[in-house]
């Protein structure tokens, strides 16, 4: 008996022992990953990686490969690569921290809501809206459940859900959702708040992807004049919301207006940055886009090589933004005649955004695009009806059977069969197109005249000229309703 009380004494002093070490341990690893997020706030992406690999390392060793801080550091990890448009990568990390954080936490506990919402973001932007909406819509839930109706983190992930609708052009329900994310962020904060700017610069966004230019305006300036107020002078949302206002005065050809606010942005953006930083990238490929639609060719190509250059040198020469920027490039090269370059450009971007993305990506579907409208040019029709139809067959897959772009797609192939000759194909795929955008853009919509037009050219080649001659007369109505 006396063995037996010697032992429960020993195991409890042992128990003691052992109780602050694992305290101990996980206290650490809390802070590691505090540490981490502390870097990422402050906006050293660099350092804030490195911290975070050696914060999972340490934090696997300390506290085995299933422990909640172990997940937060797989979803810090999973942010960074996200961040970096590393999809795949921030992929694992992600899918491990939320496998973790379910065996291991309540069903509705709020880290499965971020982790839940990082996933739903990330396949939004991957174009994988079929499993991006279920994981936005769970985070929704359980922050909605957990916090009520008109929390900061409900807006949030309000707004992230109209984003992906607004990508897919669904705009009513992303303005639905993006004017109550606003209600209650105004509630909650104030009409001032940052973070209310970002709400109102998303609603801005719904209408400026409508070319609802006069309504986008308001809410863009609104936007900036909240940050303007409330955060430091060269602080990179400021910069932003200049950018945003330079993309819409762009839009309405407004580019002595335009380009005042890109060089804003880009002393903004230089002052909080440096000048090697990605995001000075983006707003030399924006200029070179303004300058492109300006007919100045030659300051638009110096401006686009900046662009990819400095991509290049901060994310590598893969990643998916480099892509965006080498199909600007090679629309200015294919606009001079520049074939092989252009070529050149849309074959490496294709391939960059099938590794980085996804082969099914809305992206690869548009460079498709515009490789097989290079090739038409070209009359290398063989190649080109191919791109063209495995663009649509992807866009058909991404947005679906009805979206404008699956339109463009359809009217693009049509082109391509038209002269090539095939003017019954041709017809088919005019009257698909012209019956989505009809249905979606409206009957007076100058798409839809467009639509008329090539369909009608293409029912002269059948000798069709009755219905030929009724679709060129409702094409002339619409541009005439439209003052053109």
């Amino acid at each position: 008996m006396k063995n037996i009380s010697s032992w429960i004494v020993l195991a409890a002093i042992g128990l003691a022992f052992a109780s602050p070490s694992w305290a101990d341990a996980q206290s650490e690893a809390a802070a590691r990953n505090r540490h981490v997020q502390s870097l990422l706030k402050a906006g050293d992406r660099s350092k804030a990686l490195t911290a975070a690999e050696e914060a999972l390392r340490a934090n696997e060793a300390d506290l085995g490969p299933d422990h909640r801080e172990v997940a937060t550091s797989h979803y810090l990890l999973g942010l960074l690569h996200q961040m970096r448009g590393r999809y795949k990568k921030a992929d694992e990390y992600h899918r491990r921290a939320l496998a973790i954080r379910e065996t291991t936490l309540d069903p509705n506990d709020l880290n499965i809501a971020d982790s839940a919402m990082a996933l739903g973001a990330m396949h939004r932007n991957r174009g994988w809206y079929g499993t991006a909406e279920p994981m936005l819509k769970r985070g929704l839930a359980i922050r909605e459940a957990a916090l009520g109706s008109h929390h900061p983190k409900v807006a949030h992930s309000l707004r992230e859900l109209a984003r992906m609708y607004r990508v897919q052009d669904r705009f009513a329900e992303a303005e639905k959702l993006a004017r109550r994310a606003l209600a209650i962020l105004e509630k909650a904060l104030g009409l001032s708040d940052p973070i209310v700017a970002e709400a109102l610069n998303e609603l801005a966004l719904i209408f400026h992807n409508q070319r609802r230019f006069a309504e986008a305006e308001p809410f863009y300036l609104r936007a900036l004049k909240i940050r303007q107020q409330a955060l430091p002078a060269n602080d990179i949302l400021i910069a932003r919301s200049l950018s945003n206002l330079a993309a819409l005065y762009q839009n309405q050809r407004n580019f002595t207006l335009a380009a005042r606010y890109y060089e804003r942005t880009l002393a903004v953006k230089k002052a909080a940055l440096g000048p090697e930083h990605p995001d000075i990238a983006i707003t030399h490929r924006n200029l070179g886009l303004m300058y492109r639609d300006k007919g100045e060719a030659g300051t638009a190509e110096t401006h686009f090589n900046q662009a990819i250059a400095l991509l290049e040198a901060s994310l590598g020469p893969d990643a998916p933004v480099v892509a965006g920027t080498l199909v600007s490039l090679a629309g200015l090269y294919a606009s001079e005649e520049r074939y092989e370059e252009a070529e050149t450009l849309l074959k490496r971007s294709i391939g960059i955004w099938e590794t980085a993305l996804d082969p099914h990506h809305p992206a690869v579907a548009r460079a498709l695009s515009a490789l097989a409208q290079l090739y038409l040019r070209r009359q290398r029709f063989e190649e080109a009806e191919e791109l063209q139809a495995r663009s649509a067959t992807i866009l058909e897959r991404a947005m679906g059977p009805e979206h404008p772009d699956l339109a463009t797609a359809l009217a693009n192939l049509a082109l391509i069969a038209y002269e090539n000759g095939r003017f019954t194909d041709a017809e088919r795929h005019y009257r698909r197109a012209l019956a989505i955008r009809e249905r979606k853009l409206g009957a007076k919509d100058a798409l839809v005249a467009d639509s008329l037009d090539a369909l009608a050219r293409t029912l002269k080649k059948l000798s069709k000229t009755e219905e030929m001659a009724e679709l060129e007369a409702r094409a002339q109505s619409i541009r005439s309703a439209l003052g053109r």
